[in-house]
């Protein structure tokens, strides 16, 4: 006699069989299924083609499948999950960004931002991104960056004393603590060794395996995001805010405190949320730009030294050092793209036709709630259709040449000229500003009082846990022979 039981596990395993069919039917129906898919036989069968990705260097998969499918195609996901499409049509790409509160952030991803850089701008969505935004935008402000300048131009005036002794220091550790917070994070504090080597370490950790499979597991498995696991200590908290402080923490706080004698009613930015408020950028891959192109920097460091002034406006203002700055972060956008999830049914528009698997062309691709989308934004600021077949190369002049760059409707959309790194509409990223200030205060210092000259050593850049220049498998190494320059 057959049980009850065993005909009810049946029936489950029937229906969770054929429901699965049904979906995966309609997605082969669907104009989604039906779009290019990069090689099968270069997926991995439980990791999919992610694995592929995270193993060479950024951008070199998506940038060869683009150039082989078009600007919009599929690639297999890890673990058997729903497929991904991966879009660099820049009126499609256009679309996801400004429609920010449709398209959000990989659900997958969350924990571990949350864990990493906890509940910040980088993790809010919706509401809580809007009133986020709202309260820290005063310390991104125009002036508020103009009032951050001195601080940057201190410690970069501290690191060329430094490194005319010693070898090069990290220094964007400095700013970071100066203007992020008022606190000093130089390379010779206990502070900044003691980042300095975490940083480190933690550059190596997430070029592992195991950081490779995190947080596709946790995506499947969330409540493995809940273990205990150490959090940074928010010490800086535990001080009263500098209430006339310009670094960006000191205003941040103000913004807060001053909320507290605000009616009970209105919300205020919480401690943990302040503290997740800061970002930095980096200028070393830039520098080793300029190191393999001789002829580049010379002209950068005779463009400063013509300049002859220590303002910063003047600085910020220059032509050649403005073209430089816009091409090394066309070159190395810090992260490997946007994931982005469909919370509602939608319709991207394309720029370009894409011919479908049978043989259909579409000018548009139709959204369901739940489809997952890659932005790459290597393949963006380096594709060769349409930046030219000089794409992959550091050429300054593109900037300033007439005619050297095509019109702005083929090109990328965001704040600072037509480069993706910041992406663009509701979500436009808040510090890019400061970010520019401080590429262009810390390579006009640096070009002015050092020659940067290239090792021959193969530098590789890989995503730990953003992009960090390799050599050997060795993280943050970025070997460059550097000769003072003599001012007299």
């Amino acid at each position: 006699m057959v049980s009850f039981l065993s005909i009810a596990v049946t029936g489950i395993i029937t229906s969770f069989v054929l429901i699965h069919v049904a979906r995966y039917i309609s997605f082969r129906l669907s104009v989604r299924g039906k779009l290019p898919k990069a090689p099968t036989s270069e997926a991995s069968w439980w990791l999919g083609h992610d694995y592929r990705i995270a193993k060479n260097e950024v951008g070199v998969e998506y940038g060869r499948w683009t150039n082989m499918l078009g600007p919009v195609y599929r690639i297999k996901s890890a673990l058997w999950q729903s497929e991904v499409v991966v879009i660099s049509d820049h009126l499609g790409v256009k679309h996801i960004v400004d429609q920010a509160y449709t398209y959000i952030k990989s659900p997958a991803f969350q924990p571990l931002v949350v864990k990493v850089g906890g509940r910040g701008l980088v993790w809010a969505e919706g509401d809580e991104h809007r009133f986020q935004r709202k309260m820290v935008s005063p310390a991104f402000s125009i002036s508020a960056i103009k009032k951050m300048g001195p601080s940057v131009m201190i410690c970069i005036d501290r690191m060329i004393r430094v490194s005319k002794r010693n070898a090069m220091t990290n220094q964007p550790l400095a700013i970071i603590g100066q203007v992020g917070f008022g606190y000093d994070f130089g390379p010779e504090t206990p502070n900044g060794k003691a980042i300095l080597g975490a940083w480190q370490k933690d550059v190596q950790l997430f070029s592992t395996f195991s950081a490779f499979l995190a947080p596709i597991l946790i995506g499947i498995f969330p409540w493995i995001a809940k273990l205990p696991i150490k959090e940074l200590q928010e010490i800086l908290l535990q001080e009263p805010p500098n209430m006339d402080g310009t670094d960006v923490f000191s205003i941040l706080v103000r913004e807060s405190w001053e909320g507290k004698l605000k009616p009970d009613g209105e919300r205020k930015l919480d401690n943990a949320t302040l503290l997740d408020n800061t970002t930095s950028g980096s200028v070393q891959l830039t520098l080793l730009d300029l190191a393999q192109n001789p002829d580049a920097q010379a002209r950068l460091r005779a463009e400063l030294v013509a300049a002859d002034s220590n303002d910063i406006d003047v600085i910020e203002s220059l032509p050649y050092l403005d073209a430089v700055t816009r091409e090394g972060l066309r070159l190395h956008p810090s992260v490997r793209g946007a994931h982005r999830v469909a919370i509602r049914d939608d319709v991207i528009p394309l720029k370009k036709p894409v011919m479908l698997s049978n043989g259909e062309t579409v000018t548009s691709i139709p959204v369901k709630a739940g489809d997952n989308f890659i932005i790459p934004f290597p393949v963006m600021n380096s594709d060769a259709q349409v930046w030219g077949p000089d794409a992959h190369e550091f050429a300054p002049e593109r900037w300033i040449t007439e005619g050297a760059l095509p019109s702005g409707s083929e090109l990328p959309h965001g704040p600072y000229s037509h480069i993706s790194n910041f992406i663009d509409g509701p979500r436009v990223c808040i510090g890019w500003r400061l970010a520019i200030q401080e590429i262009k205060l810390i390579l006009a210092s640096m070009i002015k009082n050092f020659e940067f000259r290239d090792t021959g050593v193969k530098v590789e850049k890989y995503i730990s846990p953003t992009v960090q220049p390799f050599v050997n498998g060795q993280a943050a190494q970025l070997p460059l022979q550097v000769i003072p320059i003599q001012h007299y």
